[in-house]
């Protein structure tokens, strides 16, 4: 039985976007079951951006040496910003909100004896938007349509990547 604290940092990438991704996780483990939630936020510099939370349960397997393992289905809400925006003195871009589910996977290293350890590992996750969101957008400053308005689908798919993940486990008693 352990609780487990991570910050994440890495990139994702999207069906339309790609930039840099920050994540948060805290779950709770009793024996293999693990469940938990999560915060996470990325963007690309001078354009779109998201946000997200979730929760997730699945599956976790800690080795007497130190190795842990992941593997978890999630749901939860992403927040886009500025989607459409193709730079920074272009067109603001719409907001608007998307429901998703994925699956998400880590593996890291704890460190120390308990009961309370360090922890160093990585993770990669895959959320689809299963609600989609067509907004209406007009901006002069936009060359392709210059001022019309036009539908910007707001959803895709993310595939989140954490190259680094700092974590503190406690042990429960």
């Amino acid at each position: 039985m352990d609780f487990n604290l991570q910050a994440g940092a890495g990139f994702y990438s999207g069906s339309d976007s790609d930039g840099l991704h920050l994540n948060f996780a805290l779950t709770y483990r009793i024996s293999v079951i693990e469940v938990g939630g999560f915060a996470e936020t990325g963007g690309e510099p001078f354009g779109e951006s998201f946000s997200g939370v979730g929760a997730t349960a699945g599956v976790a397997w800690r080795s007497p040496v130190g190795l842990r393992l992941s593997l978890a289905g999630s749901f939860g809400q992403h927040s886009y910003t500025g989607v459409g925006s193709p730079g920074w003195d272009d067109g603001p871009g719409v907001d608007g909100n998307t429901l998703f589910v994925g699956a998400r996977a880590g593996a890291s290293w704890i460190f120390g004896p308990g009961p309370v350890h360090f922890e160093l590992g990585l993770a990669v996750a895959v959320e689809h938007d299963v609600t989609k969101e067509s907004v209406p957008y007009s901006s002069i400053h936009d060359p392709v349509y210059m001022g019309e308005t036009h539908l910007i689908s707001i959803g895709t798919t993310l595939v989140p990547v954490s190259l680094l993940r700092l974590g503190i486990t406690c042990d429960a008693l």
